[in-house]
C-alpha cells in the first residue's frame, strides 16, 4: 500500500475565517488537555463518557472525537514509557484533525474547494467551503482521488502506476505554519509493481559521505557529502548545550524541532536523488546495509562519533523505501559485514586494504573506500531476519 500526502494552501482566507480557524485550534487543544488529565485521574474511563466530558467545548461532535482519540492515544504512549516521558501537554497552536468520512473536495468554477466541519451554524453548503491553491503535482493527486483514475500524459504518471488502484482518501488535518493556513490530506492506493530485472544499487551509507550509491556494473556512482550537514549537526549541539546550561527548556525544544525539520528535508532530497539514480541505471533493487543495530556497536568504535549515533539513519530509510515504492523498485537488507574491506572486483577481503578514504586491493583495483563499499552491498543478496542480528554481531 502506497501513501502520499498532499498539502495545500488555503486560497485568501477571509478574516472571519481565520478569526473562526484559531477558535476551532484553541478549543481543539483545550479538548486533547481535559481528556488528558481526566484521564489521568480516571484510567479506566470509557470512550463515551471522555466524550461527554468534552461536549461542552464548542467544537463540532466529530472534532470531540478526534480530540479524544488523539489524547488517549498520547496518553497510552505515556504510560509506557513514563519513566523516561513526562506527562504530555497539547500546545495551543496545534493540527486539528479529521478523519476521512468527515472532509470533501470539490471543483466549482474551475477552483478546488475543501468542505469542513466547522462551528458554522447549519450543514455543510457550497457556501460554506474554502478555496485551496493548487500546482501541476497537487492537481495531478487530487484528480486521481476525484476520478479514481490517473492521467497517463501527467510527467508525474509513473510507469510503476499502471493498473493502480482505485485510491482511498485518508485523515486530514488544518493547521497553520509561518502565518499562512494550509490543509492536508492522505491519498492511499496499491500498484502492480512487477520487476522486470533483478538489478541491483548499492548505498553505502556513513559520515563523510551520508550516502554513496553505486551500480557495480556500470561504474556508476553517486556520492552525497556529509561535510554541511556535519556543521549545521555541530551548530545544533553547541546551541543544545548552551540551552541546557541556561535550563531554556522552550529554546531547546524549539530547536529540537527546527533540527529535526532540518534532518528530514536533507533526507528527501537524498532518497529522491538515490531513486533517480536507481531508475537510470536500470536498477529494481536498491540494497541497503541492515543497520538495526549500529547503536549497540558504539563500544567498538575508536571514537564515538556524534554524528554516527545521532543522524537519521532511519528516517533515510523510510523515505527512501516510499519513494522506491511509487517508482516501482524495492529497497531490500544485505548484511554489512564488511563491506569496507571487501574488494568489489575480485571479492577479496583484507583489513589492510582500506586506508581512510582509499581502497587498494592486491588486485589492482583502485577507488574511494565508500564508492567501493556501494559496489559491494549492490552485488550482495538481501539476507533473511534471522541472519540479519547475526551478520550485524559478527561486525
Amino acid at each position: 500500500m502506497n501513501t502520499i500526502t498532499i498539502k495545500l494552501p488555503l486560497y485568501e482566507p477571509t478574516n472571519i475565517k481565520i478569526e473562526m480557524y484559531k477558535k476551532m485550534r484553541s478549543n481543539f487543544s483545550r479538548a486533547c488537555n481535559q481528556v488528558l488529565a481526566y484521564k489521568k485521574e480516571h484510567p479506566t474511563v470509557k470512550a463515551s463518557e471522555l466524550d461527554r466530558h468534552i461536549h461542552s467545548i464548542p467544537l463540532p461532535s466529530t472534532l470531540h472525537q478526534e480530540a479524544r482519540k488523539l489524547a488517549v492515544s498520547r496518553f497510552n504512549d505515556w504510560k509506557k514509557n513514563a519513566k523516561t516521558k513526562g506527562f504530555p501537554l497539547f500546545r495551543e497552536k496545534i493540527s486539528i484533525l479529521f478523519n476521512n468520512q468527515n472532509w470533501r473536495l470539490r471543483f466549482d468554477k474551475g477552483h478546488l474547494n475543501v468542505g469542513l466541519p466547522t462551528l458554522e451554524d447549519g450543514n455543510l453548503t457550497i457556501e460554506k467551503y474554502v478555496p485551496l491553491q493548487v500546482n501541476a503535482y497537487t492537481l495531478f493527486w487530487v484528480n486521481y482521488l476525484l476520478t479514481g483514475k490517473m492521467d497517463p500524459q501527467s510527467k508525474y504518471c509513473q510507469s510503476s502506476f499502471e493498473g493502480v488502484s482505485v485510491p482511498k482518501k485518508g485523515n486530514a488535518q488544518l493547521f497553520e505554519k509561518k502565518g499562512k493556513w494550509y490543509f492536508s490530506f492522505a491519498i492511499s492506493f496499491e500498484t502492480n509493481a512487477s520487476s522486470k530485472t533483478s538489478k541491483a544499487i548499492g548505498v553505502d551509507r556513513g559520515l563523510r559521505l551520508i550516502a554513496v550509491a553505486g551500480d557495480a556494473e556500470s561504474g556508476k556512482y553517486m556520492t552525497f557529502n556529509g561535510r554541511q550537514i556535519g556543521h549545521i549537526r555541530r551548530t545544533y549541539s553547541r546551541l543544545r548545550r548552551t540551552f541546557m546550561k541556561a535550563k531554556n527548556m522552550k529554546a531547546l525544544k524549539r530547536l529540537e524541532d527546527k533540527e529535526q525539520r532540518v534532518i528530514r528535508y536533507w533526507n528527501h532530497v537524498i532518497s529522491k536523488k538515490i531513486v533517480k539514480f536507481g531508475i537510470e541505471c536500470g536498477a529494481s533493487i536498491i540494497n541497503l546495509e541492515d543497520l538495526s543495530n549500529i547503536r549497540s556497536m558504539k563500544k567498538y568504535w575508536k571514537r564515538a562519533d556524534r554524528n554516527i549515533n545521532s543522524w537519521a539513519f532511519y528516517d533515510l530509510e523510510k523515505k527512501l523505501t516510499y519513494k522506491s515504492r511509487l517508482a516501482e523498485l524495492r529497497v531490500e537488507k544485505v548484511s554489512p559485514f564488511k563491506t569496507s574491506q571487501e574488494c568489489s572486483k575480485c571479492g577479496r577481503i583484507n583489513k589492510s586494504n582500506r586506508r581512510k578514504a582509499n581502497y587498494t586491493c592486491s588486485c589492482g583495483y583502485k577507488d574511494h573506500a565508500d564508492v567501493n563499499a556501494s559496489f559491494t552491498i549492490s552485488k550482495r543478496s538481501s539476507i533473511g531476519s534471522n541472519d540479519q542480528t547475526a551478520a550485524c554481531a559478527a561486525v
